[in-house]
């Protein structure tokens, strides 16, 4: 039950997604056939929709060697930070069945992705997948029940099974939330960046491209289990400002309303296991990826 998936025919859920685009991509250039799944009209002949119910993931993953899981719920802003339920049925529950699925069509691995809000202060620092899991919300506890829901439902009878606790993914693409993505945007409009509370705040950034390389990573390899992949480094909120102003053409204009001093951890993650045992480390640091991403942004016009 090695799982060693080196060529054939990969399923993706949630290939419409921001990192399931880059990742088809990037699964197609390696040499493999992907099969995109979701919820909407399939746009090519390969594709196939899914409402994620057991009967209808048992049709789809027909001949497929491989799953790589990226569907799920999001938090967003409306949602209760505490409450699970929105996210049992898309995040965990569905896990069952698509192991079942999995089973009945003969394939060799699943590649869950996850999260590094799985980690809290009390997991220890840098965050290893020894230390102890410390959700920080219900989305974060959903996707811990997932990596665990896997490994039960695979552990006697496959397939081998590979979960990625992803740190924060940026690229273009991604919806404008996330720190690093307001700052680009408003660097794309030559507007000032102003930073409020502590700029030493620490974000484990990963570029997409270095996020579909791991995902190609577990797919390749022997190893199973529960991997970390980030960065490689805690970066400054400060630093990432600066860092977009200058990759983005707005150089200087920034302003710091800060209003601490306190020194802040570093949410960064150790990726020693994914070194050791799936051969992989990011390619990109922070200006590098920052770089690809506005030769992307460029491309798309």
């Amino acid at each position: 039950m090695s799982g060693t998936v080196t060529s054939g025919l990969v399923a993706v859920t949630g290939a419409s997604g921001f990192i399931g685009r880059y990742l088809c991509a990037d699964l197609e250039a390696a040499g493999y056939r992907v099969r995109r799944l979701g919820r909407s009209a399939p746009e090519m002949a390969e594709d196939r929709q899914t409402d994620y119910s057991r009967d209808s993931l048992t049709a789809a993953l027909e001949g497929v060697d491989a799953v790589i899981h990226l569907a799920g719920r999001r938090m967003t802003r409306e949602d209760a930070p505490m409450d699970l339920a929105p996210f049992w049925e898309p995040n965990v529950a569905v896990i069952g069945d698509l192991v079942a699925a999995a089973q009945a069509n003969g394939v060799s691995k699943i590649v869950l992705a996850s999260t590094i809000a799985v980690y809290s202060a009390g997991s220890g620092l840098p965050y290893r997948e020894s230390a102890p899991t410390r959700p920080i919300n219900a989305y974060a506890l959903s996707k811990l029940m997932a990596e665990q829901h896997l490994e039960m439902q695979t552990r006697a009878k496959g397939p081998a099974a590979v979960s990625l606790r992803l740190a924060a993914v940026y690229g273009h693409g991604e919806k404008g939330t996330p720190a690093l993505m307001k700052f680009i945007g408003l660097a794309n409009a030559g507007e000032t960046i102003v930073l409020t509370g502590n700029a030493d705040y620490r974000i484990d950034q990963l570029y997409v491209r270095d996020a579909t390389s791991a995902f190609l990573a577990a797919l390749r390899g022997v190893a199973t289990g529960v991997y970390n992949i980030g960065g490689g480094r805690a970066v400054p909120v400060g630093e990432i400002a600066e860092t977009v102003n200058d990759v983005f053409g707005n150089v200087g204009n920034i302003r710091y309303d800060t209003d601490s001093d306190a020194p802040m951890p570093k949410n960064a993650m150790a990726l020693d296991e994914a070194q050791h045992n799936l051969d992989w480390e990011p390619a990109y640091d922070l200006r590098a990826g920052l770089a690809d991403f506005r030769q992307a942004q460029e491309n798309a016009g």
